[in-house]
């Protein structure tokens, strides 16, 4: 049975840590072991004393974000808690300053894939800041980026801090999350207060867009009802009259994996790796090359391929890819080309 795992995500002071605090408060209620894992930047513990005394294991990762420097550290103490609690639920507490496509990619080690699943991504937005940081005149580019993407690739968003904020205003926050993503539903709360029954029953973006698309093919020609990424090329194809790729899905990262069954060739499998479309943001595994007996641990990101030796024969051969609208039957299909 897999672990359901549930990211809190949000800026500084958001309020995660009170959601999270009414999470334990009703989870406790409930049947299930649950286990918490918090993210600190400094070396400090700041906000998992508070989390003391609801009955629940909680994991502390501090000095370092676990979207990039201590990455290591979560894929460890993940190995650690499903071998030896093998909890119902896993609560992340992120930073405030973490990039939710880094943090997916953190949980997606080929070793632990296949013993969690990815319930949601809950993002707690400060409805009496939002609009500063998210400004360009106000923030830094990097922080405006890491802002929107805590929206933009959220399952479900909590308007939070509703009550600091004239109705107006809430507004026009309210408007500008729908922007940067129209298929999450969107909770206006006060100190993080929801039906958290609703929370834990979030549902993956990527499978609601999934399935719309499914629905309009079957009803007729496909229709692209989110916002496409269509580079510049493609669009004069388009004006021209000449076939484009069909845009990616909008703002839903979606993750998948693939059993090797065979050796695969090595030079076509790096070649595979380097022509992997613009919108596959990670691909990692371990495979198994014809006319080697050790097994190679590959990665794949930012246009980017590593290959190298792997000692330790003990991971099984396995291909985990994370994008968004991944045509995941084409990427098998050349990925199956690969045994020839």
């Amino acid at each position: 049975m897999s672990a359901g795992v549930y990211i809190l995500t949000g800026y500084l002071g958001s309020g995660k840590t009170t959601l999270l605090q009414k999470l334990l408060a009703y989870l406790r209620k409930q049947d299930g072991q649950v286990v918490v894992l918090m993210n600190e930047m400094g070396e400090e513990d700041i906000d998992g004393e508070q989390l003391q005394g609801y009955g629940f294991p909680v994991k502390k990762l501090l000095d370092g974000c676990i979207c990039c420097s201590i990455q290591g550290e979560l894929t460890e103490g993940l190995q650690e808690i499903l071998s030896t609690i093998n909890p119902d639920h896993i609560l992340i507490e992120t930073t405030g300053v973490a990039d939710p496509v880094d943090v997916v990619d953190a949980l997606t080690h080929p070793e632990l894939y296949d013993r969690m699943e990815l319930k949601g991504i809950v993002s707690v937005v400060d409805a009496s800041r939002f609009r500063d940081l998210n400004s360009r005149f106000q923030s830094k580019s990097s922080l405006v980026k890491t802002i929107r993407n805590q929206v933009k690739y959220a399952d479900l968003l909590l308007l939070n801090k509703s009550d600091l904020v004239a109705p107006d205003a809430l507004e026009k926050v309210k408007a500008k999350l729908v922007e940067l993503n129209p298929y999450a539903p969107i909770h206006v709360t006060i100190q993080g207060d929801m039906d958290l029954d609703q929370l834990l029953q979030v549902k993956r973006i990527a499978e609601k867009v999934a399935s719309e698309r499914a629905d309009d093919r079957t009803r007729g020609p496909f229709v692209q009802k989110s916002i496409g990424k269509m580079s510049a090329i493609e669009k004069v194809k388009q004006s021209l009259g000449l076939s484009a790729s069909e845009p990616s899905l909008y703002n839903s990262i979606e993750t998948f994996s693939y059993h090797f069954t065979y050796p695969v060739d090595p030079e076509k499998f790096e070649d595979f790796l380097w022509d992997l479309p613009k919108n596959v943001y990670r691909a990692k595994g371990y495979v198994l090359f014809k006319g080697r007996d050790e097994l190679i641990s590959f990665q794949h990101t930012d246009n980017q391929v590593h290959l190298f030796p792997f000692e330790n024969f003990g991971p099984k051969m396995v291909a985990v890819f994370i994008g968004e609208g991944l045509d995941k039957e084409k990427i098998i299909r050349d990925l199956e080309a690969c045994y020839e």
